[in-house]
């Protein structure tokens, strides 16, 4: 059992060893220098050790997605125990996107191309239903923020829109605006507000469209978004 246990622990942490190398190759030199020869190098092992882990480069990355999604997971998860009403709640979730997607630019990149067919049709496939139950469980968290506020009468969803709409259009919303702000120099012809600024005052056009009380006008977002803000920055691993 204690031989088990410390063989499995090693195996995970060489596996950690190997992403941590494959997340230092992609941020110094892109996506495309990413081979199982350059991670073999760069851990020392040897490359058939590297295949005992990952079946390919593209299951590498999706080992990558999976890391990410995990952390985007636990800070969607403090937004459900955030002290304060449930439109409160989904713009916590908001700021946590916001400064995941700021914090881990190459990951979040690495979550848009872990969807392309190019990169599931490789990967293994123990990888990829472990990356989709994580996936269901990030949805499930905006999801239970928005069944909350229909529970407790904050929301009415108008006929005809189910949760899942909703939280298409949260998501679509917030992933549109962050991927296009961090090409905001290569936008021409926008004065665009600050990023802070701007996320909100989407967020909150698009629930008080959808009248999820308290409105904009009846509470202090602004105050909500600052110190969520703030807690959710503490708790992201620094390098």
């Amino acid at each position: 059992m204690n031989t088990q246990t410390r063989r499995q622990r090693e195996y995970e942490q060489r596996e950690k060893l190997f992403l941590d190398a494959a997340r230092n190759i992609i941020r110094t030199d892109g996506i495309s220098a990413l081979t199982m020869d350059k991670i073999a190098e760069h851990t020392e092992y040897a490359k058939g050790t590297v295949y005992k882990h990952f079946t390919c480069k593209e299951d590498i990355l999706c080992g990558l997605c999976l890391d990410s999604l995990g952390l985007m997971y636990d800070m969607f998860s403090h937004a459900l125990t955030w002290q304060g009403n449930s439109r409160e709640k989904i713009i916590c979730i908001g700021v946590g996107y916001q400064l995941y997607t700021q914090r881990f630019p190459e990951e979040f990149d690495l979550l848009i191309a872990a969807r392309t067919n190019n990169i599931r049709e490789k990967a293994s496939p123990e990888r990829l239903e472990r990356m989709d139950q994580v996936d269901t469980l990030v949805l499930n968290a905006i999801r239970a923020v928005i069944q909350l506020a229909i529970q407790s009468g904050d929301l009415t969803l108008p006929e005809h829109t189910q949760v899942d709409d909703l939280c298409l259009g949260l998501w679509a919303m917030s992933f549109g605006l962050l991927v296009l702000e961090g090409a905001r120099d290569l936008i021409n012809g926008l004065e665009l507000s600050a990023t802070n600024t701007l996320l909100l005052h989407q967020m909150s056009c698009l629930l008080d469209g959808y009248h999820w009380h308290p409105l904009s006008t009846e509470h202090d977002y602004l105050l909500t978004y600052q110190n969520t803000f703030r807690h959710l920055e503490a708790l992201i691993p620094k390098d």
